[in-house]
């Protein structure tokens, strides 16, 4: 696979900037907001294709990442999405029905997530 082009929503300036370190690294391509709301209208307005979004699911504004990724499934469902937060009650309400990545990760887990999720593709159908 070419460079993927990552879509990371964190709202915690730290653990953004270092998961932004960690997939470029990694050979990503990374573009990251600190909403979702802010990542949503970067979807609508970009030409340029996104491969994966990495979203916290605890946000301010209007969308949270779960939200967020339940409009991605229906409007873009062929984009995976990995959501991740420290909230374990909300993360088992997700279900089977996205990718979640709990907090604390170390990048060993940051990464394998992102492989699985760009090589399997979209888990909500």
């Amino acid at each position: 696979m070419a460079q993927p082009s990552i879509l990371v929503l964190e709202d915690d300036e730290i653990i953004r900037s270092l998961m932004v370190d960690v997939l470029e690294e990694f050979g990503a391509v990374v573009t990251s907001f600190s909403s979702a709301d802010e990542g949503m209208i970067f979807l609508e307005r970009t030409s340029d294709p996104v491969d994966l979004i990495v979203s916290d699911i605890q946000m301010p504004g209007l969308l949270n990442g779960y939200d967020l990724s339940k409009v991605v499934a229906h409007r873009w469902p062929s984009l995976p999405v990995v959501l991740t937060s420290g909230n374990t009650v909300m993360a088992a309400q997700l279900g089977n029905t996205v990718k979640f990545l709990p907090k604390p990760w170390s990048t060993e887990r940051l990464l394998h997530c992102v492989q699985t999720a760009l090589e399997q593709g979209p888990s909500l159908h």
